[in-house]
């Protein structure tokens, strides 16, 4: 994989990266449709500065939107420079390469950087592994806000079904 290269995407990708997109829909686990993501969220990510590609030549192989965040106003900690990670999408026939943890890998470099990453997902290994701490909402409500080093895989699942461990 040494001849990828990162960039941020551009006004003119905007068809490709629609097409990545599109190619995902009715994927084991893409929850995606023809609405969404669409050419507007890749204007608005591109505008943002937001939007990263990882590219094969000049072949678009995997987009991901992670930019600045200001929805975190009611947590009880202020991270300095917030990123979300809205979503992540490699073509198929890169699927299985190692492409999206590279688009991670590259993330968690910002994250260690001092950028925050805020990260929504329902794959205990991958909060585990990404995350510094870890808000667990259930049905809406914060179940707890923890530590990641200081919790359990097992407590993080308990509470994202709606129990306290313990």
């Amino acid at each position: 994989m040494e001849h990828l290269t990162f960039a941020l995407a551009r006004h003119e990708d905007i068809p490709e990266i629609v097409a990545v997109y599109r190619s995902l829909i009715g994927t084991p686990g893409c929850t995606w449709n023809m609405d969404y993501p669409d050419e507007r969220n890749a204007l608005e990510d591109i505008e943002g500065n937001a939007l990263f590609l990882l590219k094969d030549g000049g072949r678009i192989v995997a987009a991901a939107s992670a930019g600045a965040l200001d929805e975190l106003g009611h947590l009880p900690w202020k991270p300095k420079n917030p990123c979300e990670l809205a979503r992540i999408g490699v073509v198929p026939d890169w699927q299985g390469r190692g492409v999206g943890t590279l688009m991670l890998r590259k993330i968690i470099e910002e994250r260690d950087r001092g950028a925050a990453v805020l990260l929504v997902s329902t794959e205990l290994d991958e909060i585990m592994e990404l995350s510094d701490r870890i808000m667990v909402l259930y049905e809406g409500r914060v179940m707890a806000i923890l530590k990641a080093d200081a919790t359990t895989r097992e407590d993080v699942g308990l509470l994202m079904a709606g129990t306290v461990p313990g």
